[in-house]
Order: structure tokens, then C-alpha cells, then sequence
């Protein structure tokens, strides 16, 4: 064959080989281009709205402080931050409540009795409990007194039954290990813990604990890939 035909033909293969390069750069820019990613709501786990009315029983405390109506109030406040309009009825302490259904234990005929006499079409219950406080003392260059930040673990237990059936709709636990206010004691050997404000001695241990067990009430974006 002809040299020169041999040359022109190399350069054709050449050249359609460019141009199809140049056709799949295109067209993988513009597909590139059309895919980007976006914000994306994604709405609770649990639909507290589905209840018209949900009861609210004082959580049960395993503490030091009567911490009873300050850790309840923060899981309502939670509850209706993270799905605001939701309608909670406070029914007061677990006690109180079963004697007006005339039970002595909070199980399926009692959780069934509540419903229906005060009206609620689910039920919220919780537990707290913290552990002994573990200090890491210091003392004074007198020797006279010591001073020691402490720490405290802490279990936020909570849940959610549909009256009508009595059957557990969610629970969820959750854990915390925080400083709190601190221990002192005296060379007689007394020791004070915290303080007689349920805020002061544990800080954000409640709050923390509190809206992490409440997050599968609360609304979230993702980050999805959209074409």
C-alpha cells in the first residue's frame, strides 16, 4: 500500500478516536454536572402528632436530689421543641396515678385504665438514675480542707405506649458521665455534695441526657446525592 494512503489512513483512525474522546469528556462533564448534593429533611423517627393526646406520669428518680419534676419538665420541654403543637396532659407521679386506676403496678390493665380515665391516647414514662459521685480530690496546701470535682454517671430510661392496646410503641436508653458541682469537706470530715438546686449540682448532665434520648423525636437533614 501507499505510503501516503497508509499516512492518511492512520491519521482518520487518529482523528475519530479524538473526536470520540472528545464526545465522552463532554458528555461525562455534563453528567457530572447535573449530579450535586443537597440538604435533605428527614422527619422523625416517632410521629408524636399521630396521638391527639399524650400523658405525661412524673419520671421515677434513683438520686441523691430530688430531681423528680426537673428532669420531667426538661423531657416535655424537649418533646414539644422537637415536634411543637404536640399535646401532652401531666398526669403527676407514677403513685398518684395508678391509685386514681386502682393499681398497684404500671402494667398492660393499668397503662389500658389510664387511657381511659384521662382520656390520653398514648403514654410517655421515664427513669432516672445516677450513680454515687466519684471525686478526684485535691487538698490544701494547709491541710485543713479539700476540695474534689466529681463526676457522675447517669441513665435516662424512657417510653412510649399506645393506651388502647397497652403495647410499648418506643423506648429508648440513654447514658451520661459528667462533672458536677463539687464535694468539700472539712478537717472534722464533713461532706457536702452539690448543691440544694437540682441545676446547680448537675449542670448539663439532665439537659444532655434528656434531649439524646429525645432524638428520635427531632426532625434531621442528610446530605443525598440529587441528579
Amino acid at each position: 500500500m501507499d505510503n501516503c494512503l497508509i499516512s492518511s489512513f492512520q491519521h482518520s483512525i487518529k482523528l475519530k478516536y479524538g473526536t470520540i474522546a472528545v464526545f465522552l469528556s463532554i458528555n461525562l462533564s455534563i453528567l457530572v454536572g447535573c449530579s450535586h448534593t443537597e440538604k435533605v429533611l428527614v422527619p422523625p423517627r416517632v410521629d408524636l402528632k399521630a396521638y391527639r393526646t399524650i400523658g405525661v406520669i412524673d419520671f421515677s428518680i434513683t438520686a441523691d436530689s430530688d430531681l423528680r419534676e426537673y428532669v420531667t419538665q426538661h423531657y416535655i420541654q424537649s418533646v414539644q421543641s422537637a415536634q411543637p403543637g404536640v399535646r401532652l396532659l401531666e398526669l403527676g407521679t407514677k403513685e398518684h396515678v395508678l391509685t386514681t386506676v386502682s393499681r398497684k403496678k404500671l402494667d398492660l390493665t393499668a397503662i389500658k385504665s389510664i387511657g381511659s380515665a384521662y382520656k390520653v391516647d398514648a403514654l410517655i414514662f421515664g427513669h432516672f438514675s445516677a450513680s454515687e459521685p466519684k471525686p478526684n480530690v485535691r487538698l490544701s496546701s494547709t491541710w485543713e480542707s479539700l476540695h474534689a470535682g466529681a463526676i457522675i454517671e447517669a441513665t435516662l430510661l424512657s417510653k412510649l405506649w399506645e393506651t388502647d392496646s397497652g403495647v410499648t410503641l418506643w423506648s429508648n436508653t440513654t447514658v451520661r458521665k459528667e462533672p458536677v458541682a463539687s464535694l468539700k469537706a472539712d478537717s472534722s470530715g464533713n461532706i457536702e455534695f452539690g448543691a440544694s438546686d437540682p441545676k446547680e449540682t448537675y449542670g448539663n448532665l439532665v439537659p444532655e441526657l434528656v434531649f439524646a434520648n429525645t432524638t428520635d423525636f427531632r426532625a434531621y437533614y442528610v446530605r443525598r446525592k440529587i441528579k
